[in-house]
């Protein structure tokens, strides 16, 4: 065990601004201290952070020390060691606290169906790539197989949290999952990498690192993936790249320039009833006959994506940093699918055609109804931050300022005909045909002042201005025109507190307010009206303490959400179940949340994290849907200097309900629990081994082996709406195993 931490000791010297949390740099700052004593403490504390540090370089999550808010680390080693290369977002937060996320089609495969955090759904909390907010016009929402793939990335970071003033975004107060993209390797080299396994599942690909030249460190990393997918008839192809390039213009200025692109193809599943599963299977996913609307060659889905920027950073004045990143990103869907997927009765087909006045002209009972849409966006932003450094603390100003384009559309086809236009009772073939243009601007100020020893605090304040600009040829819900332009303005004061208590003790504290603009899908009603936008008043606790061999998080939270806008079933005649959104009054968030590490030795550790998640409408019991009671995550992960390593993880997933709110005969919204899914647990085991210079061709080889859902639990996870046709619940169910067969190999 001593030659353990003495080789950890030794190791230190050569990765210390990237040892755990930033504790080393805090230890470093009192070697001035004339006391030989105190010194030798001080390389003690140091010691002790650096064999915890190791290990926590391998963990799901870490933790720091320095934190205002609740925050786990995704550092670079449990990236390599435990995902695979071709893996989405959802992939990489699962083990994360207070995360559940659920992707039915495989690990990676297609995109993820359920994705929240502590309650709060996909568009009600922030994601940024590498300091940048993005997110789909309508509702903030991201489709995560569109996005970058793991080996693009170097860290992730989840802040459950509204963040301070500083925290850019549109709906932060739901808490920030951040992306980092990796930097260009010091050496110039290639590396090849692959993965084959389950559901025929194949992907390759290959990155060049220049190392350092006179155009700066860059590379470029190109992969494509071709999968059946674990439900049946679901496969999927994609194509991910990468490129990046890191310039020092001068000692303290550098520039980066930034490109992704993505594209896949998928036949896009919609959730299966109960009785499907029990007729197919578990993996039942469509069918393959023509003559039903399940049949898979009818919904094929496209999706294209790009995020690129330019980043300048610099020290303008001694005391006054600067950086300015100006970016685009962009994202299109574009898919024809038959009127419910999911729908495996023929009684359920038929296409009647009507004339420009409205009146029907025929009907075609076996043609199979469907439709095609296009939904694209493109936006254009800029994000100004400066930080100026006194003699009582820092000051940070800065403006995030975004215009995003949008244009979606959706006409009636008759799939059985070639796909033609079906002219429907208004006219027009067309269900909707909408341009929108989103306007955002958030200026913020935040001090970082020490007024006593250990303490850290940080007064802010945000002001956020979102403008939608809406203009319907053919509006969504009552196939009219529609014009309007909307303005929300709000200001988001924010305090933060943390007090180091010791060295390897700290405690912290946060009270800000949150907003939110309200969704598309408010201007699709018969009239806008006065809509308010959502808010919140969120308020925390926690404390952090690093051991020798071991360090503990513990947080609660209290959130007072008003004017919740939530989705809701409703019945529309010749129509059927279809989805609206109410205004659901408000909510309360509460919870508490724990999160620890220990170092057993010999490169073995334990990792560990629960929380209780209670989300609540207003004055009932009823519980916002989507939102698991409770949720953990457990394992043993190993790691040898000398090449082996492992990991043995679990994710237990609470009870929680699929829908909280539907709208009775007269339109009223009627609050109530339906469809209650069960707790679920899985395991994922990953090993591998990184073997050094083999001969003078490669320099590193890894191969490594992942078993996702190592216990084949196939339960039922998630409410996937009601079919068109029938109102029967559609559910999702677990991915079943999976193993993947990874090779990675550098050459010089």
């Amino acid at each position: 065990m001593k030659n353990v931490r003495k080789s950890f000791v030794l190791s230190s010297h050569i990765v210390t601004g990237a040892i755990l949390f930033g504790s080393v740099a805090y230890a470093a700052e009192s070697k001035h201290a004339d006391d030989k004593k105190d010194a030798n403490k001080e390389t003690q504390a140091v010691e002790k952070l650096t064999v915890l540090g190791h290990a926590s370089r391998i963990a799901p999550a870490t933790v720091p020390l320095d934190i205002t808010q609740p925050t786990s680390k995704i550092q670079s080693g449990f990236l390599a060691n435990n995902i695979i290369p071709l893996a989405s977002v959802d992939d990489i937060i699962q083990f994360q606290p207070s995360v559940f996320s659920q992707n039915p089609n495989g690990p990676g495969m297609g995109k993820a169906e359920t994705m929240s955090l502590r309650g709060f759904q996909d568009g009600q909390y922030n994601m940024t790539f590498d300091g940048i907010p993005f997110g789909n016009a309508t509702d903030l929402g991201h489709t995560t197989s569109s996005l970058f793939i793991s080996h693009f990335l170097g860290e992730a970071q989840i802040d459950r949290g509204p963040g301070t003033a500083s925290t850019i975004g549109n709906a932060t107060f739901g808490g920030t999952m951040g992306f980092t993209s990796k930097n260009p390797a010091a050496r110039m080299g290639t590396t090849l990498y692959g993965t084959y396994g389950s559901f025929n599942t194949r992907a390759g690909g290959i990155e060049f690192n220049t190392g350092k030249t006179r155009f700066g460190r860059a590379f470029i990393d190109m992969q494509h993936e071709e999968t059946n997918g674990y439900l049946a008839n679901s496969s999927e192809r994609r194509s991910n790249l990468m490129f990046k390039d890191v310039v020092d213009l001068a000692p303290e200025t550098t520039l980066t320039i930034e490109t992704t692109y993505n594209k896949e193809w998928q036949y896009t599943t919609q959730g299966a009833t109960l009785e499907d599963y029990r007729k197919y299977g578990k993996n039942y996913g469509l069918c393959n006959d023509p003559k039903k609307q399940c049949y898979y060659g009818y919904q094929p889905s496209t999706y294209t994506s790009d995020f690129d920027y330019i980043s300048l950073k610099t020290r303008l004045l001694s005391w006054l940093t600067l950086e300015n990143q100006i970016y685009t990103s962009g994202f299109e869907h574009d898919y024809s699918e038959s009127t419910d997927a999911s729908q495996s009765s023929a009684a359920a087909n038929g296409v009647t055609f009507y004339n420009a006045a409205g009146k029907k002209v025929a009907t075609y009972k076996n043609d199979i109804p469907g439709k095609y849409a296009d939904a694209a966006y493109r936006t254009y932003g800029d994000t100004l931050r400066l930080k100026a450094h006194t003699t009582y603390g820092d000051i940070l100003t800065g403006v995030w300022a975004d215009v995003q384009k949008d244009r979606r559309y959706t006409y009636a086809i008759d799939i059985s005909q070639g796909s033609i236009p079906v002219m429907g009772k208004s006219g027009s073939p067309y269900s909707y045909d909408i341009s929108d243009l989103n306007t955002t601007i958030q200026p913020y100020l935040e001090l970082n002042v020490h007024p006593w020893k250990g303490a850290t605090i940080k007064p802010g304040i945000k002001y956020s201005i979102f403008k939608r600009d809406y203009d319907a040829g053919i509006n969504k819900s009552t196939k009219v025109p529609l014009k309007d332009t909307q303005s929300y303005n709000s200001w988001q004061p924010s305090i933060a507190i943390n007090q180091r208590i010791i060295k390897n003790w700290s405690a912290y504290a946060q009270v800000a307010r949150g907003f939110l603009a309200p969704p598309m899908s408010v201007f699709q009603a018969n009239s806008v009206g006065d809509v308010k936008p959502e808010t919140t008043m969120n308020y925390q606790v926690g404390s952090v303490y690093h051991g020798r061999n071991w360090m503990l998080s513990l947080d609660g939270y209290y959130i007072n959400f008003s004017n919740y806008i939530a989705a809701a079933q409703i019945k529309v005649p010749n129509i059927g179940t279809t989805s609206t959104y109410v205004n659901s009054g408000g909510a309360i968030y509460r919870g508490i949340e724990i999160e620890g590490q220990y170092v057993i030795g010999y490169g073995f550790s334990l990792y560990g994290n629960y929380s209780v998640n209670d989300a609540k409408y207003k004055h009932s019991h009823v519980r916002v849907a989507q939102t698991p009671n409770a949720l953990a995550s457990f394992g043993v992960l190993y790691e040898s200097e000398h090449g082996p390593y492992f990991s043995l993880m679990g994710k237990y997933a609470g009870t929680h309900w699929g829908l909280d709110s539907t709208t009775d005969d007269d339109g009223n919204t009627a609050f109530k629990n339906q469809y209650k899914i069960g707790s679920t647990v899985t395991a994922d085991l990953a090993m591998g081994w990184r073997i050094h210079h083999i001969g003078s061709f490669f320099r590193d080889v890894t191969p490594s082996i992942k078993i996702a859902n190592l216990f084949n639990n196939r339960a039922i996870s998630d409410f996937a709406g009601n079919q068109s046709y029938g109102d029967a619940p559609l559910f999702w169910r677990i991915a079943g195993r999976s193993v993947f067969f990874n090779m990675t190999a550098t050459m010089p």
